[in-house]
């Protein structure tokens, strides 16, 4: 079994544009965080996935391991955590047109 870790997750808000994922961050700013313990990966993504959902708007969630070493995997396992994405494309597009 997994050791049990702690972990931070912070959802900033983000949207697909075109082929591209673009995730808004200003510095000072206020942004959904929730402190979680997790045993192995699987754990870990799946509350992650339950927070974002539960926050309901297009997100990209950062995650962030409070123990000494990370855990094997981890890099690979949260470097695109991406929920909920709208599609902007067509709004830059009909803007631009006007």
């Amino acid at each position: 079994m997994a050791k049990t870790l702690d972990y931070l997750i912070t959802l900033y808000p983000a949207h697909r544009d075109g082929a591209f994922v673009v995730t808004q961050f200003q510095m000072l700013g206020s942004y959904p965080e929730k402190r979680i313990q997790a045993a192995g990966m699987d754990d870990l993504i799946d509350q992650v996935t339950q927070f974002a959902m539960e926050h309901g708007e297009s997100c990209s969630a950062s995650v962030r391991c409070l123990a000494p070493r990370k855990p094997p995997g981890f890099k690979r396992a949260t470097e695109n955590l991406y929920f909920n994405l709208v599609d902007r494309t067509n709004e830059k597009r009909g803007t631009a047109a006007a």
